[in-house]
């Protein structure tokens, strides 16, 4: 595994990314080209939640998939929009036009967020196709598509139970018109794959369910799996991911509700819903 951490662009539009790129197999005796995830994720856009950033790249690289983490821009460095937006654009921009050099198959990237993430994920989904985020990474709008979105508890819309604090919402949005992701869909949105709780005490149900509503209009093809029960921010809701006992020593036994064997099934599914889509076996084995 060779991990690099670099920045892309330059100017006024740059943006750092990490990078796991799986050693090729020695005894295939070629290297391979492999499908991409670019990882968005969540923390409330004050942080970026490292629960969301290696363990989740380190599982798509074990499913052979190469994975980018995105630091995108945070409220303590000005509105997030749209410049979140344009630096995802750069990503998926700079992964398309050196597919080559990286071995990096550009029909087979999934653009996956985590909550707050997930929301970004979310709106780049319905606004790669304008003009505008075209013009501001300098590129032809098709170098800006993605094959697949992948959301896990994302919020959708700043009016649907978070943030309830007004000035976090315009630190986000600033003065972004387009900053609900439901009502930016259209039918060129990506295939999409989505998950959440009904009992999630951060961003509520309501955000999965509007979105849901908006994909089913358009025609976009979408599976969604709503779990019965769960906290806010599981990631992949296994011991590996869940807090500690000394995390909050007042509670020790806070870290226990992030392991949910049930939940956890949830990237089998996304990678099953992947090689259904992407013929996933016959793209390993044709090369």
């Amino acid at each position: 595994m060779q991990v690099t951490t670099k920045t892309l662009g330059q100017g006024r539009l740059t943006v750092q990314i990490t990078l796991y790129q799986p050693t090729a197999i020695a005894d295939f005796h070629q290297d391979v080209t492999r499908p991409l995830a670019i990882i968005l994720p969540g923390g409330g856009f004050t942080f970026r939640s490292q629960r969301e950033e290696e363990p989740v790249a380190l599982a798509y690289a074990a499913q052979g998939f190469a994975a980018v983490v995105v630091h995108y821009r945070l409220v303590d460095q000005g509105p997030v929009l749209p410049t979140a937006l344009w630096q995802i654009g750069l990503v998926v921009q700079h992964f398309r036009h050196h597919a080559a050099e990286y071995r990096i198959s550009p029909e087979h990237i999934v653009l996956a967020g985590f909550s707050a993430g997930g929301y970004l994920g979310a709106l780049y989904a319905g606004l790669w196709i304008t003009d505008d985020l075209a013009y501001q990474v300098g590129c032809p709008t098709a170098e800006l598509r993605v094959n697949a979105l992948a959301l896990a508890y994302p919020l959708i819309g700043l009016r649907l139970g978070w943030p309830t604090d007004p000035k976090l919402a315009r630190a986000v949005a600033g003065d972004w018109p387009a900053h609900e992701a439901d009502q930016v869909v259209t039918a060129q949105n990506p295939p999409t794959f989505i998950w959440t709780t009904q009992t999630d005490e951060l961003v509520p149900v309501a955000n999965t369910l509007t979105y849901l509503q908006a994909l089913t209009r358009a025609g976009v093809s979408v599976r969604a799996t709503i779990y019965d029960h769960g906290l806010h921010g599981l990631s992949l809701a296994r011991g590996m991911t869940a807090f500690p006992k000394r995390f909050r020593e007042d509670d020790p036994a806070f870290g226990a509700a992030f392991i949910q064997p049930d939940i956890a099934t949830w990237f089998g599914d996304e990678m099953a819903w992947l090689d259904r889509r992407w013929q996933l076996d016959d793209f390993w084995r044709n090369q």
